[in-house]
C-alpha cells in the first residue's frame, strides 16, 4: 500500500473543531489524524504496504483503488459517530453552545454503530451507487459492510457478521451469489481480521499517546544492525560447542542440511524440520531464523510457539545462554510478569506503567516466546486483546514446536490457515518435531511447503544408531489390560538393573495409586509428577533426577515433552505412537548410557480411548505389529499417512446429510462468522474452575526457581512463602485505580499465585462445592485435607469430599 489512498475529509461529515474525541480537549479531527499517523507508522515499520496491496487485489483487481481507500478510511473514520451531540454533551462534557440542549438527556450516547452507519452512507452514496454493473455493485456493497463491521465492533468483540444490519439483508444478498462474485474466502477473512487489528491498534496507540503525552515509535522490531550482532553472537556460541565427533557429528550434519535447504528454498513460506529427539532442533531452528533474517530484509520479528510452559521457560534459558543481553526476548503467557521499563529511565510512574503494558499488549519485543494457545488466539480470537498483535505476525519468522500435540481434529483446518496466513502476510513458518505430521497432505496446492531434511538423509539420520538404538523397546502383555500388581511385579524384575526409572501413566489416579504402592513397599527417593504439581515441585523433581543416585519418578503425560530429564529405563502405558516416541526421548537422552542397555517397557493398563477422546491416532497403536515396526524404525511418515487419511475421510463425511464437516468450516469463513471460527479453532476447550489453596511453601528446598529468588519479604512467614499473604496482595489490587497499573501488578502476583492454584473440570456445575468466588477464583480457606506435604493437590480426597457433600 502506498500513501496515495485518498483520505476522506471529516468536513464531508460536517465535523469541525468543536467536536471532541477525548477529554479534556482532544478534538475529533486531531484524534482521527493521530490514529491515521499510527496506522502508517505500523504499516511502514512492518513493511506491509505491498502485502496489503496484494491482498486487496486478490479480492478485486477491478475496484482495487476504491477498496484500498475504504480500507484506510475505515481506520480514519472510525470515530465519526462521536459527532453524536448526546455523546458530546454527556460523555465529553462539551460546553460548546451547540450541545447545550443535549445535556442530561437520556438519548443514546453510542458512537461506534453510528460511525459505521456514517461510513456506509458516505461510500454508498459517493461511490458504490455509481457502479452500473449490478453484480459488481452488490459485491462492493458487501465489502463495504464487512469493513464497516470492524468499525462497529472496535470497542467490543467480533461476532457473527450475519447478524449485522440483518434487516437490510445485505449479507444474504451476497451469500446467495457467493461463487458468482469470486471473492476468495480465506483472503477476505484475513483481510477483515487484519483491518480490525490495525484499526483497534492505531486507535489504542493514538488514544494512549494523547492521554499520557507519550509517543510510541518502537514496535520491538529487528533492524540490520541487531540482526548482524545476533548472528555474530550465535556463531561464537556455536563454534564453542565441543568437537564434531560422535553424536555432535550427526547434529552438525542435520544443522547443515537444514540450513542448505532453507537457503535453496528461501522463497517458500512453510518449512518442515523433522529430526530425531536429541538432535539439537532448538539450536538448528535458531540458526534457521537468523538465516531468514539475513536473507530477507523485510523480515523483522521472530516468534517461538510451544505447547507447554515448560518448553517456553527452557527455550528462554537457551536464548539467555546464547545471546546474553544482546537479545531482547519476552516470554508471554499467563504466569510470567510483564517486562518492566528500566527503573533508571527518566519517566514518571504512569508513563512507565503505560509503556510496560503496551509493550506486552502489542508484543513489543523482537523475539517473542509464547504458547500455541496465545498464537491461536491471535489468529482466530474475537476480542481486542486477541487481535492487537495480529499485524506483528506480518513479515515474521514463526517457529512451531511439537505440532503433533495440537488437537488433530484441527489439523486439516490448520493446513489451510497456515498456508494462507504465511503467503498473504509473508510469514516464514518453521514446523519442527521428531514426530511431524505433514499438514500439506490436505492441500491441493503445496507450493508453499518444503522439507528442510530431504527424505533419504532423513532416513539416514533417524536410522543412525545414536537415535534408533539409543533405547530398546519391550512389550508387556499389550493385548490384555493388566493390573497394577502385575505391573509392579514386572518392575521388580527390572529394578535391580537400573538406577533411574521413569513411569508414565495416562490417568492421574493410576499414577497416584502406583506411587502409593511403591511407598507402601518401602521404596525410597520416589517422586510423583502430574498436572496437579506446581512449577516449583516439578523443577525440584527434575533437579533430583540429575543427581547421581537412584530415583523413581511416577508421572502422567506431563513428562512426554518439555521435561529436561535423562533416565535409564521407562515404563509407559500405551497411547499414541508419537506419544510413545516423545516418552522415549526422556530415556538415555544424552546417548551416554548405552552400556546400561536403556529400554522402555510398554504396557496396557488404562484404556487410552477413555482418555484421548475423539483422537484420530488411537487405533494405530502398539497392539499391532506394523506400528511396532514403525516406532522401532522411526517411520513416522507411514504412521501419519494413516492418521491423515482418517482425518480427511472424517472431514469429508457428510453431517446431517447436507454438508461435510469441512463444508461447515468453509461456510463459517465465507460468512465471516468470527465467533464460530473462534469456537472451531479453540485448542483447549475444557471448562474449568480455578481453586486457590493458601498453604505455605518451604522455598529453601527449591533451588533455581526464578520466582523464589529475591522474593519480597512481605510474602514470607517464618521463612515460608505464605499463600494467604500472596492472596491478600491479589485482593489489594482492587484498590488500584489505574487499569494499566493494576494489570502490570497483577502479572507480578500471578507469577506467585500459580504455585497455589489448581484447576478442576466443571462437569456442568455452576460452582465448586466449596470455596469463595472472588474475581473468578475460588478461595478455599480450609485446605488442609486437600494439599499434601509436598504441596500437591489431592484430587481424590477433593472428589471424595464432593461426593459426601452431595449425599
Amino acid at each position: 500500500m502506498n500513501t496515495t489512498a485518498r483520505i476522506t475529509p471529516l468536513s464531508d461529515f460536517e465535523i469541525d473543531e468543536k467536536y471532541l474525541a477525548h477529554t479534556p480537549n482532544e478534538t475529533l479531527i486531531d484524534h482521527a489524524n493521530l490514529t491515521l499517523e499510527y496506522f502508517y507508522k505500523i504499516i511502514n515499520a512492518k513493511n506491509m504496504k505491498i502485502l496489503i496491496d496484494i491482498l486487496i487485489k486478490k479480492i478485486s483487481d477491478q475496484n482495487f483503488e476504491l477498496i484500498k481507500e475504504m480500507f484506510v478510511n475505515a481506520v480514519y473514520l472510525h470515530d465519526t459517530g462521536k459527532k453524536n451531540p448526546y455523546f458530546q454533551a454527556n460523555k465529553m462534557k462539551n460546553k460548546n453552545e451547540y450541545f447545550k440542549e443535549c445535556f442530561n438527556s437520556t438519548n443514546s450516547t453510542a458512537h461506534s454503530a453510528y460511525s459505521s452507519d456514517l461510513y456506509i452512507g458516505y461510500y454508498s452514496k459517493n461511490h458504490i451507487d455509481k457502479i452500473t454493473d449490478i453484480g459488481e455493485k452488490t459485491k462492493m456493497l458487501f465489502i463495504l459492510y464487512s469493513f464497516s463491521y470492524q468499525i462497529a465492533k472496535h470497542h467490543g468483540k467480533l461476532n457473527e457478521f450475519a447478524k449485522y444490519k440483518d434487516s437490510e439483508k445485505i449479507p444474504q444478498k451476497y451469500w446467495s451469489h457467493l461463487n458468482k462474485y469470486k471473492i476468495p474466502h480465506f483472503e477476505f477473512y484475513i483481510l477483515n481480521k487484519l483491518l480490525f487489528s490495525l484499526l483497534i491498534s492505531s486507535d489504542y496507540y493514538s488514544t494512549t499517546a494523547y492521554k499520557s503525552g507519550t509517543a510510541f515509535d518502537d514496535f520491538g522490531l529487528l533492524d540490520e544492525k541487531i540482526k548482524t550482532a545476533l548472528r555474530k553472537r550465535f556463531d561464537t556460541y556455536k563454534n564453542g560447542i565441543k568437537s564434531a565427533s560422535g553424536i555432535n557429528e550427526i547434529r552438525d550434519a542435520i544443522y547443515n542440511e537444514a540450513q542448505n535447504n532453507l537457503i535453496k528454498n528461501i522463497s517458500k513460506h512453510i518449512f518442515y524440520l523433522e529430526a530425531p529427539t536429541g538432535s539439537g532442533k532448538t539450536i538448528t531452528s535458531i540458526n534457521l531464523a537468523l538465516r531468514i533474517l539475513e536473507n530477507k530484509t523485510e523480515i523483522n520479528k521472530v516468534f517461538y510457539i510451544f505447547p507447554f510452559n515448560t518448553l517456553v521457560e527452557q527455550t528462554k534459558s537457551v536464548f539467555d545462554n546464547i545471546f546474553g543481553g544482546s537479545l531482547d526476548a519476552e516470554v508471554i503467557n499467563s504466569v510470567t510478569p510483564f517486562s518492566e521499563i528500566d527503573e533508571n529511565t527518566q519517566e514518571n510512574e504512569e508513563t512507565k506503567y503505560n509503556k510496560t503494558y503496551i509493550n506486552r499488549l502489542f508484543f513489543h519485543k523482537p523475539f517473542i516466546i509464547t504458547t500455541h494457545v496465545n498464537f491461536f488466539n491471535i489468529l482466530f480470537g474475537v476480542s481486542k486483546e486477541d487481535n492487537f498483535p495480529l499485524w506483528q505476525l506480518a513479515n515474521s519468522v514463526i517457529i512451531l514446536d511439537e505440532i503433533q500435540s495440537y488437537d488433530n481434529n484441527l489439523w486439516m483446518y490448520m493446513a489451510d490457515f497456515f498456508d494462507k496466513y504465511a503467503e498473504l502476510l509473508n510469514i516464514k513458518i518453521i514446523i519442527m518435531s521428531a514426530t511431524l505430521p505433514k499438514l500439506d497432505y490436505f492441500l491441493e496446492k503445496t507450493t508453499n511447503f518444503t522439507d528442510l531434511i530431504c527424505d533419504h538423509k532423513k532416513e539416514n539420520f533417524f536410522q543412525n544408531s545414536y537415535f534408533k538404538d539409543r533405547v530398546k523397546m519391550e512389550y508387556f502383555k499389550l493385548l490384555d489390560e493388566i493390573t497394577i500388581d502385575e505391573l509392579f511385579e514386572k518392575f521388580l524384575e527390572e529394578y535391580p538393573k537400573y538406577q533411574k526409572i521413569l513411569f508414565e501413566f495416562i490417568k492421574k489416579q493410576t499414577a497416584r495409586d502406583f506411587f502409593n504402592l511403591l511407598a507402601k513397599n518401602g521404596f525410597e527417593n520416589i517422586y510423583e509428577l502430574s498436572g496437579d504439581d506446581n512449577k516449583a515441585y516439578r523443577h525440584f523433581v527434575i533437579e533430583k533426577s540429575k543427581e547421581n543416585k537412584p530415583i523413581i519418578i511416577v508421572a502422567t503425560q506431563v513428562i512426554e515433552a518439555g521435561i529436561d530429564i535423562d533416565m535409564d529405563m521407562g515404563f509407559k502405558n500405551i497411547s499414541t505412537l508419537d506419544g510413545e516416541e516423545q516418552f522415549m526421548g526422556r530415556i538415555n537422552r544424552s546417548c551416554l548410557k548405552n552400556h546400561l542397555y536403556p529400554k522402555v517397557c510398554f504396557f496396557n493398563l488404562d484404556n487410552a480411548n477413555k482418555i484421548y477422546k475423539n483422537d484420530n491416532r488411537l487405533e494405530y497403536n502398539l497392539k499391532h505389529d506394523e506400528f511396532k515396526k514403525m516406532l522401532e524404525n522411526k517411520d513416522f511418515q507411514s504412521y501419519y499417512k494413516a492418521v491423515l487419511e482418517k482425518i480427511k475421510k472424517t472431514q469429508d463425511s457428510f453431517k446431517n446429510g447436507l454438508n461435510t464437516l469441512y463444508d461447515s468450516f468453509e461456510k463459517n469463513i465465507k460468512h465471516l462468522d468470527y465467533k464460530a471460527m473462534k469456537r472451531c479453532m479453540t485448542l483447549i476447550d475444557a471448562q474449568t474452575f480455578t481453586l486457590y489453596f493458601p498453604f505455605k511453601i518451604d522455598i529453601s528446598k527449591y533451588k533455581n526457581v526464578k520466582e523464589f529468588q529475591n522474593i519480597d519479604m512481605e510474602f514470607m512467614t517464618n521463612g515460608l512463602l505464605d499463600g494467604e499473604k500472596v492472596w491478600n496482595k491479589f485482593l489489594a489490587l482492587n484498590a488500584i485505580e489505574s487499569f494499566v497499573k493494576k494489570e502490570v501488578e497483577k502479572s507480578k502476583i500471578n507469577s506467585l499465585m500459580q504455585f497455589f492454584t489448581f484447576n478442576i473440570f466443571k462437569y456442568g456445575s455452576e460452582r465448586p462445592f466449596l470455596g469463595e468466588n472472588i474475581n473468578g477464583i475460588f478461595y478455599v480457606k480450609q485446605y488442609e485435607d486437600f494439599i499434601t506435604k509436598d504441596g500437591k493437590f489431592d484430587r481424590a480426597k477433593f472428589n471424595q469430599a464432593k461426593e459426601c457433600e452431595f449425599l
